[in-house]
């Protein structure tokens, strides 16, 4: 769930850690039962250069992150337990600067998304992947486009990608979308504060649970929060992240062994974000 979002031109993050508490949620608007949701996640990514003009970057990264469902009342149908849900990934990066203007970006990431509570099979894998090309307008301002195929909606998918990246002095508009935009304004040297929106979700397998109907064997789990960021560097290449605000269009969709799905639509809620992350010296 922390992959290829982080990877737009040069733009990239080499190392961090969030974490995310939705201290109340229900399983819908009109239910009475409450169930709170953590997630936690963690990556590193190696940078190499191939060329001597720098112009070619290869980097290696490995992902993990963890959904955790607490209390009786969560939407899974399980008796008396809480529910953790685990993805861990590998990510190999490529990107090619063509010339002062054009640039390339490819990536896969297989990863496996499960409970880990039986032998892992083809089902826990699946191998998300993104290229797009991007082009610098002018000094302030960089736009592209491209293809992923993700799992930040739930299932699988193929979905179309538009980077946009705009700074000024005071001001910074970082994009990917549809999935994720920020906007960013400099108080000082050391403070950022803004906006951000994402849409992020995965899709896990498990074993041992059923419903009144059939044996469920897969999660969707996508959610969209929206709120305030606030951006605190106190070093050159670390910066620490608070954000919260609403989390809306929340999805658990659970799919039975024959393939038919039940979805249950968590009521819009508030959150809390923490992150803290490495970047290159030369961001900015």
């Amino acid at each position: 769930m922390l992959g290829w979002m982080n990877l737009m031109a040069q733009d990239f993050e080499l190392a961090g850690v969030r974490y995310l508490n939705y201290p109340t949620t229900k399983a819908n608007d009109t239910d009475s039962s409450e169930f709170s949701i953590q997630e936690f996640g963690g990556f590193f990514n190696i940078p190499t250069i191939l060329n001597k003009d720098s112009t070619s970057i290869m980097l290696n990264g490995l992902g993990y992150a963890q959904l955790r469902i607490n209390t009786l009342d969560n939407p899974v149908p399980v008796d008396g337990k809480n529910i953790i849900l685990h993805s861990v990934s590998y990510r190999f990066s490529f990107i090619r600067k063509f010339n002062d203007k054009w640039s390339f970006i490819g990536m896969l990431e297989p990863t496996l998304a499960s409970d880990f509570k039986s032998n892992l099979s083809s089902d826990d894998l699946v191998v998300q992947s993104l290229a797009m090309v991007s082009a610098k307008i002018n000094s302030n301002f960089l736009i592209g486009g491209g293809l992923a195929y993700t799992t930040r909606f739930g299932d699988p998918r193929i979905i179309p990608v538009v980077p946009i990246k705009y700074t000024s002095k005071k001001h910074r508009i970082n994009a990917l979308l549809p999935t994720k935009l920020v906007y960013a304004y400099q108080v000082n040297s050391k403070v950022d504060i803004g906006f951000k929106a994402i849409v992020n979700g995965a899709n896990f397998n498990i074993t041992g649970y059923s419903n009144d109907l059939a044996e469920i064997n897969k999660i969707n789990y996508t959610r969209g929060n929206i709120g305030p960021v606030l951006y605190y560097k106190p070093k050159k290449i670390f910066s620490i992240e608070l954000s919260g605000g609403l989390s809306t269009n929340r999805t658990f969709r659970l799919v039975d062994i024959n393939n038919k799905s039940y979805n249950n639509n968590a009521s819009t809620e508030a959150f809390f974000n923490i992150g803290i992350v490495v970047k290159p010296s030369t961001y900015k």
